[in-house]
C-alpha cells in the first residue's frame, strides 16, 4: 500500500475509477472463497446484499436513506429486510469485545472503568461490564482482592484458554470480522482517506519449516502485547492520543 490517495489525480485516473478498482479488488477474498466452494452467481449476490444491507443499517436509521443507497424501492427494502433477518445472520454476539477485554488483562489487573477507556468509544462502559460479568460466568477472569478505597479489578484465571484460538464457530467468525474490519479501515485510510499517512501495512512472503513458522507468529502477538502495553501507558492522559488498529497474521501460501 505505498499510494495514497493525495496522489489520485485526474490525469491519472478518474477518481470515481480509481475507487471502484479499489472495490472490485476488495472482493477478492469473498469471491475466492465462493469459488473455492463452487457456489452459484446468484448466491454470492445473495451474500452481497446481506452484507450491504446490514452496513447500511449501521449508517442510516431509516428506510428511505437506504433505499437511495440500494437503488431500490422502499418496498423491496422492507421485502429484503423480512428475508434475510429470519435468517441469523444479523445475530452478534459479545465476542470480540471479551477478546480485547481478555487481551487488555492479559498485561496487568484492571478495573472497568480503566478497560473501558481502552476500549473504542463504540463500547459503552455497560458493554464492559456485561463482558467482565460474562468472563466471569465463564471462570475466565476473576476479581483480584480488593484495596480499600480502590475500584474492583479483574485478571485473567491462571491457564484459560485464550479466545485466540478457540474452537467455537462463532467465536472464530467474530475474530474474522474484528480483523477484516481494521483491514478494510487501513484500506479505506490509505487509499482514498484525509490522512493516508496514518495508515500502512506490509506483506511478505518468505519460506520456513511449519515449526518455525508457528513458533515465529507466536513470538510476533508475544512482542505486540506486550508493546501494546507499553505505548497505551504512555498515552495515558495524552489529549491528542488516537485508537488504533492493529492486524497481523501468516499462513502457508501456495507456491506460484
Amino acid at each position: 500500500m505505498e499510494s495514497p490517495a493525495k496522489d489520485v489525480s485526474e490525469s491519472t485516473i478518474p477518481y470515481s475509477e480509481y475507487v471502484l478498482r479499489i472495490l472490485f479488488t476488495m472482493f477478492y477474498p469473498a469471491v475466492k472463497t465462493a469459488a473455492a466452494f463452487n457456489y452459484p452467481l446468484d448466491t454470492v449476490k445473495d451474500m452481497m446484499t446481506l452484507a450491504l444491507w446490514r452496513e447500511a443499517k449501521r449508517k442510516h436509521s431509516t428506510i428511505n436513506v437506504i433505499s437511495l443507497i440500494f437503488g431500490k424501492s422502499t418496498r423491496t427494502i422492507k421485502a429484503l429486510s423480512a428475508r434475510f433477518n429470519k435468517g441469523g445472520f444479523f445475530e452478534e454476539t459479545e465476542t470480540n469485545l471479551t477478546r480485547r477485554i481478555e487481551d487488555m488483562l492479559s498485561q496487568r489487573p484492571m478495573s472497568i472503568d480503566e478497560l473501558a477507556e481502552r476500549l473504542p468509544h463504540s463500547n459503552e462502559f455497560d458493554s464492559t461490564r456485561l463482558a467482565i460479568k460474562t468472563l466471569l460466568q465463564e471462570g475466565r477472569v476473576e476479581e483480584v482482592e480488593r484495596i480499600p478505597g480502590r475500584p474492583v479489578r479483574y485478571q485473567l484465571v491462571p491457564g484459560h484458554r485464550n479466545l485466540y484460538c478457540g474452537a467455537n464457530w462463532e467465536a472464530r467468525i467474530d475474530g474474522l470480522s474484528e480483523h477484516l474490519e481494521v483491514l478494510t479501515e487501513t484500506i479505506l485510510q490509505r487509499f482514498i482517506g484525509d490522512e493516508p499517512e496514518e495508515a500502512g501495512a506490509r506483506t511478505f512472503a518468505f519460506k520456513a519449516k511449519p515449526e518455525d513458522a508457528r513458533a515465529f507468529r507466536e513470538e510476533l502477538l508475544t512482542f505486540i502485547r506486550g508493546r501494546l502495553h507499553e505505548l497505551e501507558d504512555a498515552a495515558e492522559g495524552c489529549a491528542d492520543a488516537r485508537t488504533y488498529g492493529l492486524y497481523t497474521g501468516s499462513c502457508a501460501r501456495e507456491e506460484a
